[in-house]
């Protein structure tokens, strides 16, 4: 489960910068994004992955 929060905090980390960028319009490409791909879509999906890595995280079973 480590890995996948890992992956799943790596991903979050990614989205939630990408959602910084595309609110400040920093990259002129990103313009060409269909109109579902807003700077909120982006922050709400680092968010949600954020979650599913800590979930990850405390799922982790110690047994004795």
């Amino acid at each position: 489960m480590a890995i996948a929060a890992l992956v799943f905090g790596v991903l979050g980390g990614l989205c939630a910068v990408m959602g910084i960028i595309t609110a400040t319009e920093a990259i002129s490409l990103l313009a060409d994004l269909p109109a579902q791909f807003t700077a909120l879509f982006w922050v709400a999906l680092g968010a949600a992955l954020l979650l599913g890595c800590i979930a990850c995280l405390m799922s982790r079973r110690e047994y004795e």
